[in-house]
């Protein structure tokens, strides 16, 4: 029998669009089932085409921000859609930047470090993460990160 008290409750998603650390992967939020003034298919971007929801990126150090390939982000009607991604360090002891954007120094604003994290931003930008330009502290100069997507489409 479980002990209530040592169950962990996630957090809510936050109604602000941004960059979020969490210290494990159960104090990340799970996507919530709706969103107001959007609509999300499973497998489907913003545009209502295929995307594959889940993967991995490997980023390298001194390789600056990297993002998902051919993510489908756009640079007009940033109204038409939000994604949100739940991520992950495949190595807990290898902290990442990541942060939203379309180019390098755009995601550099509002960067968060950490092993484990959440985002969400509009369709003209993208999930994007940098390991740095030194080893971690255990020598690694790569590291894999997973991750989930889920897409919402402007709806009436």
């Amino acid at each position: 029998m479980i002990d209530d008290s040592q169950r962990t409750v996630r957090p809510k998603w936050p109604q602000q669009k941004g960059v979020y650390i969490s210290t494990a992967n159960e104090a990340t939020p799970l996507f919530p089932r709706e969103l107001s003034g959007y609509r999300s298919e499973d497998g489907k971007d913003f545009w209502n085409k295929p995307f594959p929801v889940r993967g991995t990126i490997r980023i390298f150090q001194g390789k600056g921000w990297q993002g998902i390939s051919k993510f489908p982000s756009t640079m007009n009607g940033c109204s038409s859609g939000v994604f949100m991604i739940r991520w992950r360090s495949s190595d807990p002891g290898v902290h990442v930047q990541s942060s939203t954007g379309n180019t390098s120094a755009v995601a550099s604003q509002g960067a968060q470090t950490g092993a484990f994290g959440y985002m969400s931003a509009t369709n003209c930008e993208q999930p994007m993460f940098n390991f740095g330009d030194k080893p971690a502290q255990d020598g690694n100069t790569l590291v894999d990160i997973y991750y989930e997507l889920k897409f919402w489409q402007a709806a009436p």
